[in-house]
């Protein structure tokens, strides 16, 4: 049995470093950047009127009449300069013609006869976007790191980058076990019997790191059908979960067969509270393998501090960034640990950022995981005492 932070450790030290692929922008959202991109080009690429109106160009503080000699829309080029006493008709977005160093708004405009009329004389520049405000050419868009979401990727696709080096997505496979466990479309249990909510449960977390490609398999309790399962899963998939059978009961059959199966044991039991009997392994230089406990709050717990730091890492998610994020709290009672070994406790944070604890942490409590958004880290022997302000992991 090993310690949390050397089992975090151990897990970020084997984590291969994500495989590169270079795919079209708009099929990047959720993404992570795998380098840092710069624009190909400014924006806006000309100055441009911000506003539907007149564009002038203001050289003498008296002339207040100037003959129209145009108009252009958005996207379209004009080429003639624009002479002092002349004015062109502009709208939002248009680019300015040479020589106009001002725009009025059309409703502070009046045309009569032809001419444009005006009851005083702009300030230069105004209502003109200048070339390059935005973004100039070569500018940084997204840093390394930089999660593709709708609004990066309209800035990046604006500057010109229409492809993008992010990770290669992963390949994980999630396998169940149990003779007590049905599948979902199994109709009406024996009193006997549960829903393989596990597999489900893993792979929703799964899709909401971004991992489409998640396979789900059930075998029962027994040595050579798991092993057969397992060789399949190993050479197909970079990274492996199992839920159950991970303990030292007389059918907890999982570290024995992935061992038989070639994985090689980094460790096996955290001194956590929940999760414990977790297991951690690799099997050649590709694919990272998890035995995750049966019950689901111990599955779930393992899956939030061991499994989605390395998944997140392997997406390209900065290191410091890698693990859940944080939210200070205030706790409103007591939270006692007598136990030598770090528990997490599961609480729901309300509007006011006060902490409810769930009375029963019980590692079956299912229904209690499903109320809770966050997760208190309690140190071995310690009592945390009601009103103090402590950070709480946040669940997804």
């Amino acid at each position: 049995m090993i310690e949390e932070k050397e089992a975090l450790e151990t897990i970020i030290s084997t984590t291969p470093v994500p495989v590169s692929c270079k795919i079209p922008t708009e099929k990047a959202y959720n993404l992570h950047l795998l380098n840092t991109v710069k624009a190909s080009h400014s924006s806006p690429k000309r100055d441009q009127s911000s506003m539907d109106g007149f564009g002038i160009n203001v050289c003498s503080k008296k002339l207040l009449k100037f003959e129209i000699i145009g108009q252009i829309f958005a996207g379209e080029p004009f080429s003639r300069k624009v002479e002092e006493g002349e004015a062109v008709r502009v709208f939002t977005g248009s680019n300015i013609p040479i020589g106009v160093n001002a725009v009025i708004m059309q409703e502070d405009c009046k045309v009569s006869e032809g001419k444009l009329v005006l009851r005083e004389v702009p300030n230069e520049g105004q209502f003109i976007r200048k070339r390059g405000e935005i973004f100039c050419e070569g500018q940084t868009i997204s840093k390394k790191g930089k999660k593709i979401g709708a609004s990066t990727m309209a800035a990046l696709i604006s500057a010109g980058i229409l492809n993008v080096i992010v990770p290669k997505k992963l390949r994980v496979g999630v396998i169940s076990t149990g003779d007590e466990v049905m599948p979902i479309d199994n109709g009406s249990l024996e009193d006997f019997q549960i829903y393989n909510s596990n597999a489900y449960m893993i792979k929703s977390a799964l899709n909401g790191l971004g991992i489409d490609e998640v396979s789900i398999s059930h075998v029962a309790d027994k040595e050579e059908l798991i092993i057969a399962n397992l060789k399949k899963l190993l050479e197909c998939n970079d990274i492996l979960i199992t839920s159950g059978g991970i303990s030292v009961g007389k059918k907890d059959l999982i570290r024995r067969c992935l061992l038989e199966c070639g994985v090689k044991e980094k460790f096996w039991r955290v001194r956590i509270k929940p999760s414990k009997p977790i297991f951690y392994g690799t099997y050649g230089d590709h694919c990272q393998v998890y035995g995750l406990p049966g019950n689901p709050v111990s599955s779930y717990v393992g899956f939030l501090l061991f499994v989605l730091p390395a998944i997140n890492l392997r997406n390209g998610v900065p290191k410091d960034k890698s693990g859940l994020p944080t939210v200070n709290i205030e706790l409103s009672a007591d939270l006692v640990n007598n136990e030598n070994r770090v528990n997490y406790m599961m609480g729901e944070v309300n509007g006011r950022q006060e902490l409810q604890i769930h009375g029963k942490q019980t590692s079956n409590n299912i229904l209690g995981l499903s109320n809770s958004n966050v997760l208190v880290r309690v140190e071995p022997l310690t009592k945390l005492e009601s009103g103090e302000i402590i950070d709480a992991l946040i669940m997804p």
